[in-house]
């Protein structure tokens, strides 16, 4: 596909290898394919050129890929700023260099933007996780932020390198206020990813604690039940002894003629029965 114009002196493609050839012709050489595969944001700097690659959060294929060289600017993107976000900023972009710094604000700021929603939409994760705490769903949240929070800090640092050092393609101080504005919004951004994170772990160690707790209060319910289960067995044990040896069958048993036998035998049962049930009562197991 041919480039388009987005803006006098701005080329804009949404096919890479069309770019890349583009920036050939212009007597530069890289491997933009590979760039754009990059799972993060990165400025390079030299003194005929200037590559920014910016990553948006929400759509099929995120790059912004950036090549600027002198006055001309070259874009790969399948989602560009619009030529109405010009406007605020013509006087600006009749500038020297004033076109090229007006188009990386407003990738930026298009970038941080889409950052924005899906930190939007990851916190709305934690609020359903503290509802329903669910293992599998924490994992995927946790992944989710720290890639958005790797995603942010290159960000955040792409942002201050602009604006601190001497880049001749971005006169970030024709932008002074809008620019200052983008690096408080990259920081909040930065800030609220992080504590966002923190809050997400500290989540998962509660239900840990809870689930621990919950186990041990089981536990030491399962232990009363063994323990009382353990005292009624010896204590039923008592009388079934006795009751056992009076039952064997050998032709010299004398206790059968004594007739104090059995009642004596009776009430030694309920003594000895009764002195387990105290004994046991007593180490409250009963």
């Amino acid at each position: 596909m041919q480039a388009t114009s987005l803006r006098p002196g701005i080329q804009l493609f949404d096919n890479i290898n069309a770019f890349s050839k583009a920036i050939e012709n212009e007597g530069f050489s890289f491997d933009f394919p590979s760039i754009t595969e990059l799972n993060t944001n990165f400025l390079q700097s030299a003194e005929k050129y200037l590559i920014v690659n910016i990553k948006d959060y929400d759509n099929d294929d995120p790059n912004n890929l950036l090549f600027m060289n002198g006055e001309k600017a070259f874009l790969y993107s399948k989602s560009p700023p619009r030529p109405e976000t010009f406007h605020p900023f013509e006087n600006v972009c009749n500038k020297p260099r004033g076109r090229s710094t007006v188009l990386t604000f407003l990738i930026l700021n298009k970038a941080a933007i889409s950052y924005k929603k899906r930190l939007e939409t990851l916190i709305a994760g934690i609020k359903e996780l503290e509802q329903h705490y669910d293992a599998t769903k924490y994992r995927e949240l946790v992944l989710d932020f720290n890639r958005l929070y790797d995603r942010l800090e290159d960000f955040d640092d792409i942002v201050l390198r602009l604006e601190e050092s001497p880049i001749k393609e971005v006169e970030t101080r024709y932008l002074s206020f809008d620019y200052s504005v983008l690096i408080a919004e990259s920081h909040g951004l930065l800030d609220r990813c992080r504590n966002r994170l923190n809050m997400l772990k500290d989540l998962s160690r509660d239900h840990e604690i809870m689930v621990t707790t919950e186990l041990n209060r089981r536990i030491e319910r399962l232990n009363e039940v063994v323990k009382k289960l353990t005292a009624l067995t010896v204590v039923l044990m008592i009388p079934n002894l006795i009751a056992s040896h009076f039952g064997m069958n050998f032709g010299f048993m004398p206790e059968l003629g004594i007739p104090e036998a059995y009642p004596t035998v009776i009430v030694s049962q309920i003594i000895i029965s009764l002195l387990a049930l105290l004994m046991f009562r007593k180490i409250k197991w009963l």
